[in-house]
Parts: structure tokens; sequence; C-alpha cells
């Protein structure tokens, strides 16, 4: 395979400089637009991402404890590769609100979201585990909410959101 150095190829020089100060200079303009480039992609989604999505959660009821499945409201803010969450828990009839789950999470620059969070009160403990990817302004997401009391049960949500 023949080798190739800078030295060897030939460019018309500006006037007054040397061959390999344009050479030189070409190449820095290059590599500082393709840097731009690849910074701006990078951090520029993350950034885009910032505000308030709301929505819905939705999870399967469960069984010999409560009485309907969960549809209840959901609220994520994110703000640059930080998500912060919360929506209301139900009693176990569904009819009123007793406590709230709240978790963080991240918000990878290629749109990933990870939530973790939970709840831990006087209708029992749970852990929730969510992930889904960022789609402009939609998001969904799909996980499980893991409880260890009254009874141990995983059920499993899905959460649609909207920015703004």
């Amino acid at each position: 395979m023949p080798r190739c150095s800078y030295r060897s190829l030939r460019f018309p020089a500006q006037a007054g400089t040397h061959p390999s100060a344009a050479l030189s200079g070409a190449h820095l303009r290059a590599a500082a637009a393709t840097l731009a480039v690849i910074i701006a992609s990078a951090s520029g989604y993350a950034q885009s991402a910032d505000g308030t999505y709301r929505g819905r959660i939705r999870c399967a009821a469960i069984p010999s404890l409560t009485l309907a499945p969960v549809d209840v409201e959901f609220t994520l803010t994110i703000r640059g590769a930080t998500a912060t969450y919360q929506r209301p828990v139900l009693s176990y009839d569904g009819r009123q609100t007793v406590g709230q789950e709240t978790g963080t999470g991240t918000v990878a620059a290629d749109g990933a979201v990870t939530l973790l969070g939970g709840i831990s009160g006087s209708l029992g403990v749970f852990v929730a585990h969510y992930t889904g990817r960022l789609s402009g302004a939609h998001l969904d997401l799909s996980g499980t909410e893991s409880f260890t009391a009254p009874r141990q049960y995983e059920r499993s949500c899905t959460i649609s959101l909207d920015r703004g």
C-alpha cells in the first residue's frame, strides 16, 4: 500500500505564504468546523429537550389488592441531562390520592431517558424503573413497579408524555 504524507501533496500557496502554511490553515478551519458540528450534535439534543412533559401513566391492577388499573397524570421535568418526575398514588379503591411517587433520572445525548423512583408509605413500598427515548417533543416510556409491601408483586406500566 503506497504511503502518503502531507509533505508530498502539492497545493497552491496563498500569495506570500509557504505552501505548508496554506495547507495548515485549511486543515485548521476544517478541523474547527468539524469539532463545532460534533459538539452541537452531542449537546444540542439534551438542551433542546429541556422543559416540562405532561401525560398519563397506565399500570395494570394488582390482583386481590387494587380494584382498577392505574391511569393518572404524570409530570416529568428535564433540565440538561437530569430528569425529575412525580405522579399521584391512589388508594386501593382508586378514589383518593394518598401519596406521590417521585423519582429522578438521566437524559442521554441520543434522547434515551432512564428514570428510577418509588414510594414508601402507609399503603406499601415499591420501586419504579422506566425507560424510553425522546422523539421531538414526545416521550414514551415503559417499565415496572416492584412492590415489596404489603406483598411482593411486579406490574408493568406505560407512560406517554408531551412537552408543553
